[in-house]
């Protein structure tokens, strides 16, 4: 049995050259899972009520340091039970003007390699 991480591509797509459902590998795969979990909504999924990071839920709330905080939180708290292929080692938000920028540290398990994830997101004044 092989443990080579294989999955649908996110976002969902056909592959233009096979005309089959697009997929990825390894790397790329995990990164796009990391990138699935923070933009769903806690309680989007039906039968996985706490599945998600729930980051677009928090894109008109007030851009202070409460809510940074309380992003980290939870993004660091879903990556952590919902990504058991990767070690988290850091999450940051950096201000630029009215966006923020999310960045993720991690360490894949099985490579042992440092990975960096980044998405700008606005939030409320």
């Amino acid at each position: 049995m092989t443990d080579t991480v294989r999955g649908i591509t996110f976002p969902f797509r056909i592959d233009p050259n096979t005309g089959s459902v697009a997929t990825s590998t390894e790397d790329e795969k995990i990164r796009e899972n990391i990138a699935h979990i923070i933009m769903t909504g806690i309680g989007e999924r039906t039968m996985r009520r706490t599945y998600g990071g729930g980051l677009q839920q928090l894109v008109h709330d007030p851009n202070n340091d409460v809510m940074r905080k309380i992003v980290q939180h939870q993004i660091a708290k879903s990556l952590g039970q919902l990504e058991p292929r990767i070690f988290l080692t850091g999450v940051y938000i950096a201000q630029d003007g009215p966006t923020l920028a999310l960045r993720i540290t991690y360490v894949i398990r099985r490579s042992k390699q440092n990975q960096v994830f980044s998405v700008p997101f606005g939030m409320g004044v």
